[in-house]
């Protein structure tokens, strides 16, 4: 009688093991070492990495130097470029110009042209139905006037028919393309090759 009662036992062990989405299998996924399948500790697709704690690593900007947001107006770009972040913190050297080049070629010579002169193959020729219909000569004395700061802060928040190119360029991107403008302007003859800033900065 007890070795049927041992067996039925066993046998009846057996199925609740062997079944699936069981009451032990629930029991045995509230204990976290043996649950860790079920939620596992690896990242999903796409899931954010918990941050690290604050002050336990150095931590950067990917665009680099963040700076306060200012607005596609006349007045606030002029502001910019006459404050303390309106000057290029960076040495221009070949790499700053190579870097400029590249990201006027990406961004800007579609309407601006290569030479800047507003000839960019998207815009309109005479008979010619494209968008848009003009673009600014780079280096005529308007923009050679400017300051490097307003360049520089129309590159990043746009004005006019100019989208915000900030989004898509580092901090450092944006200096090299206002430094690329200025070389631009130098080899049309409108900045003299002895003003390096250009527009009084």
């Amino acid at each position: 009688m007890f070795r049927r009662e041992v067996k039925l036992l066993t046998v009846s062990v057996l199925v609740l093991l062997g079944a699936g989405c069981t009451r032990i299998e629930y029991a045995l996924g509230t204990i976290p070492w043996i649950a860790y399948m079920r939620d596992s500790p690896a990242f999903d697709p796409y899931e954010a990495p918990r941050p690290a704690p604050f002050g336990s690593v150095p931590f950067s900007s990917p665009a680099g130097e963040v700076l306060v947001r200012i607005q596609p107006a006349e007045a606030e770009l002029q502001a910019f470029a006459a404050g303390p972040d309106g000057t290029n913190p960076f040495p221009v050297d070949s790499a700053l110009r190579a870097s400029g080049r590249d990201m006027y070629d990406r961004y800007c010579m579609v309407c601006h042209g290569t030479s800047g002169l507003g000839d960019g193959p998207i815009i309109a020729r005479a008979g010619e139905d494209k968008y848009p219909a003009i673009a600014p000569n780079l280096t005529l004395a308007t923009t050679v006037a400017r300051q490097d700061g307003y360049i520089y802060g129309v590159i990043w928040v746009g004005r006019g028919l100019m989208p915000a190119y900030g989004p898509r360029t580092t901090h450092r991107e944006r200096w090299a393309i206002v430094e690329y403008v200025r070389e631009l302007q130098r080899a049309a003859g409108t900045l003299p090759a002895g003003n390096p800033a250009g527009g009084g900065n």
